[in-house]
């Protein structure tokens, strides 16, 4: 629109700078989503060997409760509740670290750069936050069954 206008000679916006910008956010986000991928995988396994540990220290104990018959969920359950807990507990020390270094960093920007707007939206960031607990919670969960599955041949 600009550039159609008779007094205007020539636009230059930087598209150059524009398009490789958009390239390495591109890359940038594929990285972040193949890191959160390989943590999710590390936090399932690092909690499924947490309950395979625990089912080996209370072997006798389950033992007993299937001779004198126990039902299956009765004996696996306490192992999903450990795993999440777990998954809850780990999940919150990451959004607590995320929320005080994410205002730290914000505040530092806004003294650095004022001119710049930043995201301040507090519900998205509340979304956020509640997503990756439920996440750490799923995560949780799974490591306990996979673990179950594998372990207790129940």
């Amino acid at each position: 629109l600009i550039g159609r206008m008779v007094e205007v000679d020539e636009v230059r916006y930087g598209q150059e700078y524009i398009e490789k910008l958009f390239a390495v956010t591109h890359w940038i986000r594929i990285a972040g989503i193949a890191l959160m991928v390989l943590l999710s995988a590390a936090a399932v396994f690092l909690i499924a060997t947490t309950i395979r540990l625990t089912v080996f220290a209370r072997r006798r104990e389950i033992a007993i409760m299937r001779l004198v018959g126990a039902t299956n969920w009765f004996i696996r359950w306490p192992f999903v509740l450990e795993g999440t807990f777990l998954g809850l507990i780990g999940a919150s020390i990451a959004v607590l670290m995320l929320l005080f270094s994410y205002l730290g960093v914000i505040e530092q920007l806004r003294t650095a750069i004022p001119f710049m707007p930043l995201m301040t939206d507090t519900v998205l960031l509340k979304q956020l936050l509640i997503g990756m607990i439920l996440a750490g919670v799923a995560l949780g969960i799974c490591g306990s069954t996979l673990s179950l599955r594998r372990f207790l041949k129940v």
